[in-house]
């Protein structure tokens, strides 16, 4: 039996459901610019819609589409307007998050076998923002090390090599654990030896893309990981 040493995992949509307050939100933010009855709800479904776009490409500079979306509505806002908005966006975002269930106990038994645990995570467009999600929810006791796509390391792949070298594993000792397929496929095309576990979350929006993925193993539930590998 292959002995897995380190587990590095995403965090929005595989530890944290930080989808599910999206349409709140958005509905919280089109009352603020001014819009009533029915453009309330367009404008919700508009937004998740860009979010599922732009979540799918990896832009989480959201200034650079919110005046996509915002002009759909006859909204012209200015930057300070605009970063106004966005930090009004993380701060309930980071509020309305939550921890899913049995996260903290798989992690707890992760740790307990003496595991490495990992957090390797897209950015959120702002530098720091990423990282003050995590800590404030709770999870950053339970992980070695924490890296944020585009700051802390180039790129997913980077940052597993990074982990591999410092800890001195192969990365046929790693498990990677997301529930995205475009972040499954790139790890595994840069890394076959990996083993991928996609969780299937369910967000507030449909996937952008239908492709296939290249994960190992697939899971309803984060602690169903400690089964499908047999920890």
């Amino acid at each position: 039996m292959v002995d897995r040493k380190i587990f590095i995992f995403d965090f929005d949509g595989t530890l944290v459901d930080s989808y599910s307050c999206l349409p709140e939100i958005y509905k919280s933010i089109a009352v603020k610019v001014g819009l009533k009855g029915e453009s309330v709800t367009e404008f919700v479904k508009r937004a998740l819609e860009y979010e599922n776009l732009w979540d799918y490409l990896e832009n989480y500079d959201r200034k650079s589409w919110w005046t996509m979306l915002f002009a759909e509505f006859n909204l012209k806002l200015d930057n300070k307007a605009l970063e106004d908005l966005l930090r009004f966006y993380w701060v309930m975002r980071a509020e309305k998050s939550f921890v899913v269930e049995n996260c903290a106990e798989t992690l707890e038994v992760l740790k307990n076998k003496g595991k490495r645990l990992v957090i390797v995570a897209g950015n959120d467009g702002l530098k720091s923002i990423k990282r003050m999600r995590i800590k404030k929810s709770g999870l950053s006791k339970y992980f070695d090390e924490i890296f944020i796509v585009g700051e802390d390391a180039k790129n997913r792949v980077e940052a597993i090599k990074i982990v591999a070298n410092k800890y001195n594993v192969n990365f046929g000792e790693i498990v990677f654990v997301d529930d995205k397929p475009s972040a499954i496929n790139e790890v595994k095309n840069a890394v076959k030896d990996i083993t991928a576990v996609r969780v299937k979350f369910k967000s507030a929006f449909k996937p952008a893309s239908s492709e296939g993925y290249l994960c190992d193993f697939e899971i309803e539930k984060i602690n169903d990981l400690l089964k499908v590998l047999e920890i």
